[in-house]
């Protein structure tokens, strides 16, 4: 009888704490909502001052700059309104969801709210592009107390809701949020890429930008094709020679090397990986390039598609051979020594059973070759020329990586809306390679399974 009495008085009090728990949530979510009457973020152009709400920033048309030499009106990026309105209403829905016991749903609620300032952050800087456009060099963005009241309380609401469902239930949900952050930085980032990007490619022109054989800011010319041919050609080469010689050393150190041979391999592979790109950079300005000029002397000077290659095949191997190696000591021995059983030779052995049957991770590998190659910036602009031809072996040329890098300090209007265009087109680029490998990897997977 004891024992029962005190269950009840403990499942009371648990009651009680959840309802607190409601309570304050519900607390923090209004005061969500009443942030978006409240000064919000604060813009200073040259030595005007806006102190503006979320309600301004959902409704006014923008910002009226005015100086002695321009007077332009700044329009408000699509997304910080979206953004804006977007965090009031799933705070207000999370505050309704916890009144009504929906605890899950309250909060994914909050945590969507919470996500919606660093929109407006990410947003704000289109904003400081076009101010900056027309001259004005005194450009500041300040956050102020509401906006992140707004981040904070989020979080907050949404550990409140769901620590009503018990600890065990509040564990997971907190896994699952943080295993989720990964997908909400991707989402961030890809959004605010495409709204950065898309603008400037509508303006130009789609096909002229990207068929385009010119570049040339001053002139008002962007033509990306040869950017997009150096990339291409570049992570290609680095691939054709880096790919085999990282695979066949992975099998060298795990299949065939002695013991001791393979610990005195393993710390010069970890160490190329562990090189700084601007080191790779050095060495290829005072070694590849000088060798390449005295091997082709009058054809080239040195600084060239060849170089850039060579030097990111260097860089990709360490990757490749370090993920290669694991997926192959992943492969249960039981494999070899069928095969060894049957009367394969040990090379037969390893070309026909142990890389076959590790094929998915060794993509993999090749998979991190192939986006460290096509986003390397600083070895390839030490090394490839830096001047927008279309791309020969032996000729100077531009990856997309170093047209930003080269010119994003300078750039402003049009042309700097064209750099974020590019790393446009170089992201949608990873994002092919990654799913082209993602599918041929399971089409591998479902064949070793027949």
């Amino acid at each position: 009888m004891g024992i029962l009495m005190n269950n009840l008085s403990t499942q009371q009090r648990l009651k009680k704490i959840n309802w607190i728990k409601r309570i304050v949530a519900m607390i923090f979510g209004v005061g969500s909502v009443a942030m978006f009457f409240l000064p919000y973020v604060q813009f200073i152009f040259q030595d005007t001052r806006y102190v503006t709400t979320g309600l301004d920033l959902l409704i006014a048309s923008g910002f009226r700059v005015e100086t002695e030499a321009v007077s332009a009106l700044v329009g408000i990026p699509v997304l910080i309104r979206i953004s804006v309105i977007t965090g009031a209403v799933f705070a207000l829905s999370g505050v309704a969801l916890v009144f009504f016991q929906r605890p899950v749903l309250a909060g994914v609620s909050f945590m969507i709210s919470s996500f919606t300032p660093l929109l407006v952050l990410i947003s704000t800087s289109g904003i400081q592009t076009d101010v900056i456009a027309l001259n004005i060099s005194n450009v500041k963005v300040g956050y102020m107390v509401p906006f992140v009241y707004v981040l904070i309380s989020g979080l907050v609401c949404a550990v409140l809701s769901l620590s009503t469902q018990g600890t065990e239930k509040l564990a997971k949900a907190v896994f699952l949020t943080f295993s989720c952050v990964s997908i909400a930085a991707v989402l961030t980032i890809t959004v605010y890429i495409f709204s950065a990007g898309i603008p400037a490619m509508a303006q130009i022109g789609v096909f002229r930008f990207l068929f385009g054989a010119e570049w040339n800011a001053s002139s008002g010319q962007f033509g990306i094709l040869a950017l997009i041919l150096a990339s291409i050609c570049g992570t290609v080469g680095a691939i054709i020679i880096g790919v085999p010689i990282g695979i066949l050393t992975a099998v060298f150190l795990t299949e065939i090397a002695k013991p001791r041979v393979a610990k005195m391999i393993h710390p010069a592979i970890e160490l190329l990986a562990g090189i700084p790109s601007v080191v790779y950079g050095f060495f290829g300005m005072l070694v590849i390039v000088p060798a390449i000029r005295s091997v082709f002397p009058g054809q080239t000077i040195g600084d060239s598609l060849l170089a850039a290659i060579i030097i990111l095949a260097i860089m990709v191997i360490p990757t490749i051979v370090n993920v290669t190696e694991n997926a192959l000591r992943a492969v249960p021995n039981s494999y070899r020594e069928a095969s060894l059983g049957l009367g394969a030779t040990p090379v037969r052995t390893i070309f026909k059973v142990t890389i076959p049957a590790a094929r998915s991770s060794i993509l993999s590998g090749v998979i991190l070759g192939v986006g460290r190659a096509i986003g390397e910036t600083m070895a390839v602009i030490m090394v490839a020329g830096n001047v927008a031809n279309m791309p020969t072996l032996l000729g100077t040329t531009r990856f997309l990586t170093t047209g930003i890098a080269m010119e994003m300090s300078y750039a402003s209007g049009l042309h700097r809306q064209a750099l974020f265009a590019i790393g446009l087109v170089l992201f949608i680029f990873i994002m092919i390679v990654n799913i082209s490998f993602t599918l041929i990897s399971r089409k591998g997977a479902k064949v070793n399974v027949r």
